[in-house]
């Protein structure tokens, strides 16, 4: 019987799946001292509104402030402006 080779990762290794995402759930992963997900959407907000570039390029994939989640696109544009959470 063949054994499954496992492969060991340091446990501050984390893999961020590009994927439609609820806003808080993103925010707070971007954010994750923030004491609710409200103040974590308000600091991913806030980040957003202060890059002009990632604004546009949001705004050409359809996102809007109020929007309660991102699509895989718009996550795509985030982490391609800011990087992974």
């Amino acid at each position: 019987m063949k054994t499954k080779k496992t492969i060991e990762l340091p446990m501050d290794v984390l893999y961020f799946q590009v994927r439609p995402y609820a806003k808080c759930e993103l925010a707070a992963m971007y954010f994750p001292a923030s004491p609710n997900d409200a103040a974590a959407v308000a600091n991913l907000r806030n980040l957003i509104k202060r890059n002009p570039e990632l604004q546009e390029a949001l705004r050409k994939a359809s996102y809007r402030t109020y929007d309660k989640s991102f699509t895989a696109e718009q996550v795509r544009i985030l982490v391609r402006y800011i990087g992974e959470p």
